[in-house]
């Protein structure tokens, strides 16, 4: 054979495994979507007022500045780059929103794909765990709810900044100046998004202490350092100037007391923490306490040196190292999760394409012929339906798979699992039926917003509004200044809430309008 037909075919065979990926890709952004495309019906919740109104308040320019001055840990400017090009262009009308937001998910989906491909070097792995990852019915509120797009940006920037770094490492070349300042850049977008960023340097140090670990001549450990650890090290001063600032800054949670944010060290919290997140990532499945967290770690640790796998001893570590931001703050959940989330569907798929691998490998397995694949195919889509008639169509292509060479039952077992998991997510999606409780929850503020607009009020700069609610149907009390806010987009109007601000009865009578409001009807009433 020529060389040029030995390279012919080497191309095909490159065309045809990209095709797959592109096919595995697609697929799955089809499966998200299936889930994602009917919270395009969504509206606004109070946050996103609240978080809409910061931005446009700061203003453009300083949003912007704050985003490049991100050491000084004030709030999460990242959200500015989302929020303020959709008011601009679309002020108030929600469903853009929702498609950047969906968006943005839908886009990481072969990105997040792509790194999973590079750890496990396997389609199948890569394919189950991306499938587990693009959409959990715990983590609805990633999609359905507007708030949480600090944790979609991070998310993306999270994923975007690992994956660009084990691109370059996984061919063994070290980072290049400009290499090193674009992974950086990425960091610093996630860390502007939410602090939830702030383990990437040390998931990126665990990952080149295993990959010094698994070298067959290893560099001496200085040499390792200054060029392998580096890049790590470098995002690890930035995340200890953040993380001071953020903490302790002039800005910080403390000097602002927000408790919520405030970390509490100790055991207790730690554990408690971590076996609400497993419950949750879990569907609440089985109870799950402090021993069990432990002994869950125990065993993915175990399972994952023993394997001697690197991506499994790499996932072992992240599923203790990236929850860690959440760990001693006020117990979190949904769609803080998501970076978590990784890190366990990446140890499911593996472990499912391990039992596949060893059962298409084993003689005593197959050799029980048509019994044994009827009975697991009966397992498998019974469970997944909770029906009787799914478990007799498992049985039949259980019957099927038993006849199959082993490659061909591989691909077939991975198909049959993603398929079960996909339904088991339907199934969960329907049984929790937070869709609908979260697509209501976004109404109120769309009947405050059009209350608002009924009055066809234009005022003129510099006027003096007092909003005065007529029943308590929200809860912040400055939620009516937000929204009035952002209803007219005129800085120079002074608006001021009853409740809220102490005005003497001096300053209401100078009030050029008061408005009285609920959540359906705003009216105009005479300024005494």
């Amino acid at each position: 054979m020529s060389s040029s037909d030995s390279l012919q075919r080497q191309r095909k065979g490159l065309y045809r495994s990209n095709a797959i990926d592109v096919l595995c890709v697609l697929v799955l952004i089809a499966y998200f979507l299936h889930f994602a495309v009917p919270s395009l019906a969504g509206g606004f919740n109070d946050d996103e007022m609240m978080n809409i109104y910061g931005y446009w308040r700061l203003g453009a320019l300083k949003s912007l500045w704050a985003n490049i001055c991100f050491w000084k840990g004030i709030g999460r400017p990242a959200g500015a780059l989302y929020y303020l090009p959709l008011y601009h262009f679309f002020s108030l009308n929600p469903q853009p929103y929702r498609v950047v937001q969906v968006s943005i998910l839908a886009a990481s989906i072969p990105m997040v794909y792509y790194l999973a491909r590079l750890l496990a070097s396997c389609r199948s792995v890569a394919f189950l765990a991306v499938l587990a990852l693009c959409y959990h019915a715990q983590l609805a509120n990633l999609v359905f709810v507007g708030s949480f797009i600090y944790d979609v940006l991070c998310g993306f920037f999270y994923f975007a900044a690992l994956t660009y770094y084990i691109h370059i490492r996984e061919r063994e070349i070290a980072l290049r100046p400009m290499q090193l300042l674009g992974c950086l850049a990425l960091y610093v977008c996630a860390l502007n998004s939410k602090e939830m960023a702030v383990t990437l340097p040390v998931i990126i140090l665990v990952y080149e202490l295993l990959k010094y670990y698994h070298q067959s001549e290893r560099q001496k450990f200085r040499r390792w350092i200054l060029h392998d650890a580096s890049p790590a090290l470098t995002a690890g001063v930035i995340t200890a100037i953040y993380c001071y600032n953020k903490i302790y800054g002039p800005s910080s949670w403390i000097v602002s007391d927000i408790k919520a944010y405030i970390p509490h060290y100790s055991w207790h919290r730690f554990t408690e923490s971590n076996a609400h997140f497993l419950s949750e990532l879990f569907y609440h499945l089985v109870p799950i306490d402090a021993g069990m967290v432990l002994a869950t770690w125990a065993l993915v640790f175990l399972y994952a040196f023993l394997r001697r796998d690197r991506m499994l001893q790499l996932m072992a570590f992240w599923i203790v190292i990236t929850p860690l931001p959440l760990d001693f703050i006020q117990l979190r959940g949904g769609a803080c999760l998501y970076i978590l989330l990784f890190g366990w569907a990446m140890i499911f798929a593996k472990f499912a394409s391990d039992l596949i691998m060893l059962t298409s490998k084993s003689s005593i397995w197959l050799g029980q012929g048509v019994g044994v694949g009827a009975t697991t195919g009966a397992i498998i889509a019974g469970a997944a339906t909770n029906r009787v008639r799914g478990a007799a169509i498992g049985a039949a292509v259980g019957a099927a798979a038993s006849k199959m060479s082993p490659p061909i039952f591989r691909v077939f077992a991975t198909i049959l699992v993603a398929s079960a998991l996909a339904m088991f997510t339907q199934w969960e999606n329907q049984r929790l039926g937070r869709v609908h409780a979260l697509l209501s929850a976004g109404q109120k503020t769309l009947h405050v917003i059009q209350s608002f607009r009924s009055l066809d009020l234009h005022p003129s700069p510099g006027s003096m509004i007092l909003l005065r609610p007529e029943n308590s149907f929200y809860q912040g009390g400055w939620y009516p200044v937000f929204v009035a806010a952002l209803v007219w987009n005129d800085h120079s109007l002074r608006i001021y809430a009853e409740g809220q601000h102490q005005l003497s009865q001096q300053q209401i009578a100078n009030m050029n309008y008061i408005i009285s409001f609920n959540e359906f009807h705003a009216k105009l009433i005479p300024v005494p």
